[in-house]
């Protein structure tokens, strides 16, 4: 039981690694993607509230959680190719490796939700019966 809470703690915070991860310069750049972090952290953080209070059943949660990090992957995958180079022309290797980076780790955690019993994602104690 205590590996199971530990892998859900794991995979959690690799999911907010995911949502956050961008290189502090790319928002001088592109100040308007200041947005994305927060706004995947919200929808994050509401999705687990809600299967935890029951609002949102696990299956429900799950996808919801899937959707966060689909979405993701998605507007990462749309800020790479307009963003490959800086405004001097020079490739810019750190945001590339940064997003490539945050794509796979949505990209794992996907497969890892998928692949587990969608109660597995609850954060609260589940009785027995």
């Amino acid at each position: 039981m205590q590996r199971d809470r530990l892998a859900l703690i794991g995979i959690l915070v690799l999911q907010i690694v995911a949502v956050i991860l961008y290189p502090p310069a790319f928002f001088q750049r592109a100040p308007q993607a200041i947005v994305l972090p927060p706004a995947f952290l919200i929808l994050f953080v509401l999705a687990l509230i809600g299967m935890n209070t029951g609002v949102l059943t696990p299956t429900a949660g799950r996808s919801s959680l899937v959707f966060v990090q689909g979405v993701n992957i998605v507007v990462r995958l749309m800020m790479l190719f307009a963003n490959l180079k800086t405004p001097a022309g020079d490739w810019d290797v750190t945001l590339i490796v940064l997003l490539l980076v945050a794509i796979a780790l949505s990209w794992a955690t996907i497969l890892w939700m998928e692949k587990r019993q969608p109660r597995f994602l609850l954060l609260r104690q589940q009785s027995m019966g």
